[in-house]
């Protein structure tokens, strides 16, 4: 099992819960995507497996989760390649739950994805959350709190899982099983935003190194070399993640950008900011209208670089 980082705070709330046996049947962590919920939910669910309530990973039961043979513990995630968990999935939950525990004395499911849930079994879970079994715990892990119906969530022990701090996306990076190397860690750090799962494509020294030429390329936006840009586009744009191109262009931009402002120029701020969200669309535009990716970056590049120069 991965060593937990962050969400300290939340595990102890947990576990004092456990050990006063007030645990409420349903706990909903939520938080942006990269942040660790999944593991947090597993140190949970290694908490309630534990002899010892402490997840100690030398018992029968810590070992049994770590060979991934726990008869009481049950994991359900998106299917690669479907849009949704429909309501089979969730149906198999519900009859995992209603099931008297047959080492540990609970039945525990770890639900992630829990905002793809299409409105049939999202139905279903709340009548679940409305009638729980005795001894049975479900820990949702959820990226998009908003998209849950607030009936499912009114009904869950609501924890918030923060952005890790520099130091802690540093750890994480380091103790991946391929580690993000010392070389590329800074930029990293500069990248992820509190989120280790958002940078972990740097394990791949081909795109950490594309991203070091982007970011060099747009360090001064208003006199980058347009032949190279286009050139670095033609290249990357299938290689790189698309967020992480365009977080580069925000760190190059902010500068600029809180210096029109203190100059209370208004004009030049507001085509900059305008330019620089249409650089924030493009990931999405190309998703949702099927857009040639590099030639709709260069024109999103070309047009902050014009409302720099102005």
């Amino acid at each position: 099992m991965k060593p937990l980082v962050g969400h300290e705070i939340v595990q102890q709330r947990f576990t004092e819960s456990l050990a006063a046996g007030s645990l409420h049947h349903a706990w909903l962590l939520y938080g942006m995507k990269g942040i660790g919920k999944h593991t947090l939910a597993e140190t949970l669910a290694a908490c309630l497996m534990c002899e010892s309530q402490s997840a100690c990973g030398a018992c029968h039961g810590c070992k049994m989760l770590i060979v991934g043979s726990h008869p009481d513990l049950f994991r359900l995630g998106l299917i690669e390649g479907k849009r949704d968990l429909n309501i089979e999935q969730v149906r198999g939950v519900l009859a995992f739950l209603s099931l008297s525990g047959a080492e540990s004395g609970r039945r525990v499911v770890i639900l992630d994805d829990a905002e793809r849930m299409n409105g049939q079994a999202a139905n279903a879970l709340l009548k679940g959350l409305e009638e729980p079994t005795a001894g049975s715990v479900l820990l949702m892990v959820c990226s998009d709190l908003e998209r849950l119906p607030a009936t499912i969530r009114s009904r869950c022990m609501l924890q918030q899982c923060s952005p890790l701090h520099d130091a802690e996306v540093r750890e994480v990076l380091e103790q991946q099983e391929t580690p993000v190397k010392a070389t590329y860690v800074d930029l990293a750090l500069s990248l992820a935003g509190g989120s280790p799962g958002a940078v972990s494509c740097l394990q791949d020294a081909k795109v950490a190194e594309a991203l070091l030429s982007w970011r060099d390329l747009t360090a001064d936006m208003s006199s980058a070399d347009v032949g190279k840009i286009q050139a670095w586009i033609s290249v990357n744009v299938k290689l790189v993640p698309h967020a992480l191109i365009v977080q580069l262009l925000v760190n190059a931009v902010s500068p600029m950008l809180q210096k029109a402002c203190n100059e209370d120029a208004y004009v030049g701020r507001e085509s900059i900011q305008q330019a620089l969200q249409a650089c924030l669309r493009w990931p999405g535009e190309v998703v949702r209208h099927s857009l040639r990716a590099g030639p709709a970056l260069l024109s999103s590049v070309l047009q902050l670089r014009a409302a720099l120069k102005k």
